[in-house]
């Protein structure tokens, strides 16, 4: 038997006894999957910042499971537009209190907050 066929009959073996390693366990999915350049904060609310008696926005600090404080800006209600997903992120910002864990999707803004397009209660 030459080197080359050695080589190929050991690549197959190996194969084989790599393929024979797996396991059936399969991972959790996601319940709804995050889509690509959106980010998914989930964390307990530590300060709410609330600039709404201006006609302001609220900005959030979620500190997550790793410790990051992370900011979530949620805009104002007085914008033009649709807006029925930013009043429900403002009604779930009045449910909410000190202490809760909240669940934000969205994008970055430059300073590197998070711009939910929605905000949720998580158990």
């Amino acid at each position: 038997m030459n080197r080359r066929s050695f080589a190929t009959l050991a690549a197959v073996a190996l194969t084989l006894t790599m393929a024979g390693c797996t396991t059936n366990e399969q991972t959790a999915a996601p319940v709804e999957p995050v889509m690509a350049g959106e980010v998914e904060v989930i964390g307990t609310l530590t300060a709410v910042k609330d600039d709404r008696p201006v006609d302001g926005g609220v900005e959030l600090t979620l500190e997550t499971a790793l410790g990051v404080q992370e900011r979530v800006r949620v805009p104002s209600a007085f914008i033009a537009g649709p807006r029925d997903s930013i009043l429900a992120m403002h009604a779930v910002v009045d449910a909410a209190k000190i202490g809760d864990r909240l669940r934000a999707r969205g994008t970055r803004d430059e300073a590197g907050a998070l711009r939910p397009e929605t905000l949720e209660l998580v158990p």
